[in-house]
C-alpha cells in the first residue's frame, strides 16, 4: 500500500509540474514569439489562457458548493429525525 501511494504522489506531482511549466510558457513566453514560430503549434490561442482556468475555477467552486449543500441538507435531515 505504501508504494502505490508513492507512485500516485509522484504521478500527481509530475502532472502538476507539467501543467505549471506548460501554462507558464504559454502565458509568459508565447506572447513575445512571432506568430510563425514553430513553438506556436503546441499551444492554443492566447485567449484560452484566460477562459480555461476561469472555467475550471467555476466548475471547482460549483462542485464544492454542491458538496456543501448536500452535506448540510443530510445533516439537517438526520437532526430532524
Amino acid at each position: 500500500m505504501g508504494s502505490s501511494d508513492k507512485i500516485f504522489g509522484a504521478t500527481a506531482i509530475s502532472v502538476a509540474l507539467f501543467i505549471f511549466v506548460y501554462y507558464s510558457t504559454w502565458t509568459f513566453v508565447m506572447p513575445f514569439l512571432d506568430g510563425d514560430s514553430s513553438l506556436q503549434q503546441y499551444f492554443l490561442p492566447y485567449e484560452y489562457a484566460i477562459y480555461l482556468p476561469a472555467a475550471v475555477l467555476v466548475a471547482g467552486v460549483s462542485v464544492i458548493a454542491a458538496f456543501f449543500i448536500k452535506t448540510t441538507s443530510q445533516s439537517k435531515n438526520k437532526k430532524a429525525k
